[in-house]
């Protein structure tokens, strides 16, 4: 059976998760040359609409954009806001893809992490002088937190693919299914690669390690998810 090349985990997945573990990590180092600046997160700073915080403003707008570009026509990606009625600028067509449509719903738990990191990884206090730069540097390593778990919905529908019997007979039962999907060594790679990253963007290790931990949660959490659908599509689970 000829597998899709977007499924291949060792030329297409993993090298892609790879690059995203590099543009994390040299996002969380900018991140950490500005303050808390616990304000972003807060209403109030947006002059224009001061119901709402500076950093859901900014992740709107930057995620309208690449709407208009039609990243979010492909299925392994998920938006933080709502972009289902922005409008292509150019003539794109969905492209072919081997993963179902499955909205994650990871979004405002990425964001209740990442507020935590912030408090925890940068000087305590507020400058205001740097609020524009707190937040783009906020945006960029979101953004590429949420393509990075998401791509576990890459990696659910390859592993369904090489094992279809196998998760069949889970009926959809987590515990049967992490002992289908989890692999601690691969796992214990991703953790060596976020300390070698770190040391070498002079990052703090445990900063670095404790979102590439976190990450590897979600990612699982979004393959059980994906693949209790696909197991329903299948007819091989009822949800409950």
């Amino acid at each position: 059976m000829t597998t899709h090349p977007d499924l291949d985990l060792n030329k297409t997945i993993r090298p892609g998760l790879d690059i995203l573990a590099n543009e994390i990590v040299i996002g969380l180092k900018k991140r950490t040359r500005f303050h808390a600046n616990n304000k972003v997160y807060e209403p109030g700073l947006v002059l224009t609409d001061p119901a709402i915080s500076l950093l859901d403003y900014e992740l709107a707008k930057i995620e309208q954009c690449h709407a208009e570009l039609g990243r979010y026509a492909f299925a392994t990606q998920d938006a933080f806001s709502d972009v289902s009625r922005i409008n292509n600028v150019i003539n794109r067509t969905a492209p072919d893809s081997p993963v179902q449509k499955m909205a994650s719903g990871v979004g405002e738990r990425l964001i209740a992490f990442y507020r935590n990191w912030t408090s925890a990884a940068c000087p305590e206090g507020e400058d205001s002088n740097t609020f524009g730069e707190t937040v783009t540097a906020d945006v960029s390593a979101l953004l590429a937190i949420m393509e990075r778990v998401n791509l576990g919905k890459l990696v659910a529908e390859s592993k369904l693919t090489e094992m279809p019997e196998a998760f069949a007979d889970t009926k959809g039962d987590r515990q049967g299914m992490l002992d289908l999907i989890v692999r601690k060594d691969r796992e214990g790679k991703v953790i060596e690669l976020a300390e070698a990253l770190a040391s070498h963007y002079d990052l703090n290790k445990q900063y670095a390690v404790e979102v590439f931990q976190f990450m590897i949660d979600v990612t699982v959490d979004i393959e059980v998810d994906y693949l209790r659908m696909r197991l329903a599509q299948l007819g091989h689970y009822s949800p409950p």
